[in-house]
């Protein structure tokens, strides 16, 4: 159906020729008037955005033609306990906000949320992290089920500043299928939820994709039932199979070890999958150069590779050094002893014992902690 303006405008051609200026000038005429209400201004000065946050912020909100409404949803979280960064915060996170209706949708929302057992003050911290929250009844049923999984807000809170996309995922073809496979591969709900739910979005995949992390973590040779199998797949979880690939064959070339001997590295030290192949490189040449180690050492001792070569593989090691040409040391000393052990037990051990006989012993390791490495004393 046509709209009276064209209804006018055809009537007006078909009684006269009129210019094709004076018909657009007419156009102009019969639109709605502007009404002076800038979003972007609107954000920078009643709402504390910055003008890139404003910039960004008005494209979602170019409905919006008075600041009636804006101003009622401030007024709204104001009331029930959030301080103007938190609304700011709130806005930069989901524009949309200040579009909500108080009566229609905030008030009945913030009432559900009281229904699943959430203080006001929950309510306005998981406003600042989660305010699509107030729009959304799906949102929150998910949000019950969390909060019933986990068994605090503060845990749930955690989780989501972690991961926006906890609310997002599907209950009931994703997480709860996921839950229900790892508890099947021996893990608690404790582990499912610290270390899969507040640290990961593992949970939040899709359930074949964990069920092949699973498959991959034993085919390293770290079965489910293992302490370590928990920790391998999240480390797991961060690596794609290519990378995965290529960093597996990079250690068995380093380190010149077999099949079996990688598996064995990878269930003593599963987060060696997420070291760098430059850290990896450079600990190893330090080890076997500048200590004197074997691979096969290394090898059954894999620890030793995430240790920092600056702060504590180089320092100690210059103890060790000029304590053994002193001949205050057996040879035979185990270098892995010395590197695990604590600061202060090696202070207590190799420091202060040899501070009148080796003068300046405590002052070339403090150096060497620097970066600064003695020749001799």
């Amino acid at each position: 159906m046509l709209s009276l303006k064209q209804r006018l405008l055809s009537a007006l051609r078909a009684a006269a020729p009129v210019p094709a200026a004076s018909l657009h000038r007419l156009s102009l005429s019969t639109a709605t008037p502007p009404t002076g209400f800038l979003a972007e201004d609107y954000l920078v000065g009643s709402c504390g955005l910055t003008p890139a946050q404003a910039r960004k912020a008005s494209k979602y909100l170019t409905r919006l033609c008075s600041p009636v409404k804006p101003d009622a949803v401030r007024a709204f979280l104001a009331g029930i306990g959030l301080a103007e960064a938190d609304v700011a915060a709130a806005i930069v996170s989901y524009p949309l906000l200040l579009s909500g209706k108080v009566d229609e949708t905030l008030t009945p929302r913030i009432a559900q949320l009281r229904e699943i057992g959430l203080s006001l003050p929950q309510i306005s911290r998981l406003i600042t992290v989660a305010p699509e929250v107030l729009f959304s009844p799906v949102k929150i049923s998910r949000l019950a089920f969390y909060l019933s999984f986990l068994g605090s807000y503060d845990k749930v809170h955690s989780a989501l500043n972690r991961s926006s996309y906890l609310l997002r995922s599907d209950l009931d073809t994703v997480v709860k299928p996921n839950i229900a496979f790892l508890q099947q591969c021996g893990l608690s709900e404790y582990d499912i939820g610290k270390r899969f739910l507040m640290r990961s979005r593992i949970l939040l995949t899709e359930p074949q994709r964990v069920k092949e992390i699973a498959a991959r973590a034993e085919e390293l040779g770290v079965p489910r039932d293992s302490l370590m199998f928990k920790h391998v797949l999240l480390i797991l979880y961060g690596v794609n199979a290519g990378r995965l690939n290529a960093k597996l064959s990079f250690l068995k070339k380093v380190i010149g070890c077999s099949e079996a001997e990688l598996g064995n590295l990878v269930r003593k030290m599963p987060t060696i999958l997420s070291y760098s192949e430059s850290k990896i490189g450079r600990t190893l040449e330090f080890l076997k150069v500048e200590v004197g180690l074997e691979p096969s050492y290394v090898l059954y001792r894999p620890a030793m590779l995430g240790y920092s070569i600056e702060r504590r593989l180089m320092p100690r090691h210059c103890v060790i050094r000029i304590l053994k040409a002193k001949g205050f040391l057996s040879k035979e000393i185990d270098f892995f002893s010395t590197i695990c052990t604590t600061e202060e037990s090696f202070v207590e051990k190799f420091l202060l014992p040899y501070n009148k006989s080796v003068p300046g012993l405590i002052e070339a390791y403090a150096a060497a902690c620097k970066g600064q490495v003695a020749t001799e004393l």
